[in-house]
């Protein structure tokens, strides 16, 4: 029943930032050096970007506003909010070399904190290795409540537990104007959560009445996302899978300057 619910969270973040931390025409930028992009004309040092999610979830619709803004040359902070009132802000710190990029990221949502590190290795000047880690602390609880008839109220409640999530995935530049990546995506509890269920009218007070949220599990699922570049416009179709699960997809449309 609430197992779904990191998932649903978490799935689709790293697409969201692939364009972010790779913008479009191949940017590379080393610390001391101008920026130039794949064409060798000058690129903006500071990077923006607001864009519109629409995820598909049990049939139902989540739209989710989000944004970034480069504070410096190695510094950003990022922000969205969604029509089921679930909102993050985070601000992350690059480092840059000639072998690869790396970002570790701070963040603050409403139902807890997480904190996390990027990595991407070019191979080629189309293909990029990705790996990211977060963890991720959950402070919130979720409380349902439901009538049984005959005056008797009761409800239902879980905390989830605190998890890891690993991802390792490719991206490839297909060409000037589409991106394909692939991500692998495992979730590990890291504690039990908590469920319960109680009907004072009838003197039920039950902990852990689902086995599944009291005991430490896990769960993989899988990512494609394909990216368009239309002027300023970077359109994105993400597809998610899961084994043993509903799939879901996401349509998104960001705007970059």
């Amino acid at each position: 029943m609430f197992s779904g619910y990191t998932a649903t969270a978490h799935a689709s973040s790293i697409a969201n930032d692939i364009e972010l931390i790779f913008p479009p025409k191949g940017i590379v930028i080393e610390q001391g050096t101008e920026q130039k992009d794949s064409d060798g004309r000058e690129s903006e040092s500071f990077y923006k970007s607001v864009g519109l999610d629409v995820k598909m979830h049990d049939g139902e619709a989540i739209y989710t506003l989000n944004a970034s803004f480069d504070i410096g040359e190695t510094w950003r902070v990022f922000g969205e909010y969604d029509n089921n009132k679930f909102w993050e802000a985070g601000v992350g710190k690059s480092f840059y070399n000639a072998f690869m990029f790396t970002e570790v990221t701070a963040k603050a949502n409403s139902i807890g904190y997480s904190a996390g590190i990027f990595a991407g290795i070019p191979v080629t000047e189309t293909v990029i290795l990705m790996a990211d880690t977060n963890y991720n602390w959950y402070t919130d609880e979720f409380r349902f409540g439901f009538d049984l008839g005959d005056d008797y109220q009761g409800e239902l409640g879980f905390t989830p537990s605190d998890t890891l999530d690993i991802m390792l995935g490719v991206s490839w530049s297909a060409h000037e104007r589409l991106n394909v990546s692939y991500s692998y995506n495992h979730v590990y509890d890291t504690r039990g959560g908590n469920s319960w269920v109680t009907v004072p009218e009838l003197g039920i007070d039950e902990q852990c009445f689902l086995d599944i949220n009291c005991s430490k599990g896990n769960f993989n699922y899988h990512d494609i996302t394909l990216t368009t570049q239309i002027w300023k416009f970077s359109p994105y179709f993400t597809y998610t899978y899961f084994a043993d699960r509903e799939n879901f997809y996401e349509f998104g449309l960001s705007f970059r300057w």
